[in-house]
């Protein structure tokens, strides 16, 4: 009798892991066959148009706009990144994979919520697949090692465990440093950098005639100048001023200098806004003279420029804005004359631009309120690269 009740025990408990498994089952079908089944949502469009095979290049501003919906919530930041996470695990195409990984770098870097989702749709593990395959372009390999170290040694991404995690794990079965310093040597040909000029008219469509859609783009702006200054000032030598996400930062930085001068011309009951403009539009001058300098030390073979900064630990933009205040011209209280120094910075915008209207600044002519910039980036090199 014991044994027949033992029996019946094991039989009903087999019972209920076989149901409990169909079901599991069930629903893990059920949701694929939704996936596959479903029609294409407005975000997986702007994805797919993000990541055309026949691209030779990121279109960095459609993902900057891309950002943007996101952070406005005008899209759903969970679709876009199943877009991307899609597009990684089931192109064939190095190209579509180089451009979904350059998109996610730029949403990881510029809109904070893109974490969360990264960890929840297990991207990361797509990420992982790419690089374990032997058959992944190299340089898609390098690019995906790059932005799971860059997330995993972040302390602000602490409170997502499986970045850290999948990070010690691809550290102890692959030399990622050795894989790096050989992509920061030799850069890939086939991927060439973008072009300013050409991409620079259809960057100056991007934001809107409305203050807000304003203040997103001096959001996106100052995140990618942010990147591009952290970079410049870090510790690491040589400084990766070649890298990737340098180099998009720096474009990024291009492009918004036509844009923030149409920004400053079209805002006349918003002070603020235009003064916000204003100093924006100096410090990314000062940004892209100092990468150009530290460029063209690198290519001749001198020492790169060493980074002034004050007690504070303030990088030199700090200083050089700095300096500018104490040579402004005074009022009788002493104190430098902002609102005449700001009057000559418009003039000069405006002359500017009425010289070179629409026309792309030249290479002569120059990487979570706003969010907090992690570098992938990139994300968080490379937020809003």
């Amino acid at each position: 009798m014991d044994k027949l009740d033992k029996l019946k025990m094991a039989s009903s408990s087999l019972g209920e892991r076989l149901k409990t498994g169909g079901a599991q089952m069930s629903r893990i079908v059920s949701s694929k066959m939704k996936e596959i089944l479903q029609g294409p949502t407005p975000e997986s469009k702007m994805v797919d148009e993000a990541t055309l095979e026949t691209m030779s290049e990121p279109n960095w501003t459609l993902n900057l706009r891309i950002c943007g919906t996101i952070n406005s919530e005008e899209f759903n930041g969970t679709e876009i990144v199943k877009s991307i996470k899609k597009k990684l695990s089931m192109s064939k195409s190095p190209v579509t994979q180089r451009l979904s990984l350059d998109l996610l770098e730029t949403c990881s870097s510029n809109c904070e919520k893109v974490f969360s989702e990264v960890a929840s749709e297990k991207v990361l593990d797509d990420m992982v697949k790419m690089i374990d395959d032997p058959k992944t372009d190299g340089g898609n390999r390098v690019k995906a090692m790059e932005l799971i170290t860059s997330w995993g040694e972040s302390e602000d991404l602490s409170y997502l465990p499986v970045f850290r995690q999948t990070y010690m794990n691809l550290k102890r079965q692959y030399p990622l440093e050795s894989h790096m310093n050989e992509q920061l040597l030799s850069p890939p040909e086939s991927y060439p950098i973008p072009d300013t000029g050409s991409r620079n008219h259809e960057h100056a469509n991007y934001f809107g005639e409305s203050i807000e859609e304003k203040k997103e783009f001096l959001v996106v702006t100052r995140n990618s100048l942010e990147i591009l200054s952290s970079i410049l000032n870090s510790e690491v030598e040589p400084k990766p001023i070649k890298d990737d996400l340098a180099v998009s930062m720096l474009e990024n930085c291009k492009q918004s200098l036509a844009v923030i001068q149409r920004i400053v011309e079209s805002t006349s009951g918003d002070e603020g806004l235009m003064f916000e403009a204003l100093n924006l539009h100096d410090e990314l001058r000062q940004v892209i003279s100092r990468y150009e300098e530290m460029e063209a030390a690198l290519d001749s073979g001198e020492r790169l420029p060493q980074t002034p900064e004050n007690v504070s630990g303030l990088p030199n933009t700090a200083l050089e804005s700095g300096e500018r205040l104490a040579k402004s011209p005074e009022d009788g209280s002493g104190l430098p004359n902002t609102a005449d120094t700001s009057k000559v910075n418009l003039e000069k915008l405006t002359l500017n631009a009425s010289e070179s209207h629409d026309v792309a600044p030249t290479k002569g002519e120059s990487n979570q309120s706003h969010h907090e910039v992690v570098k992938p980036g990139v994300s968080g090199e490379g937020r809003l690269d």
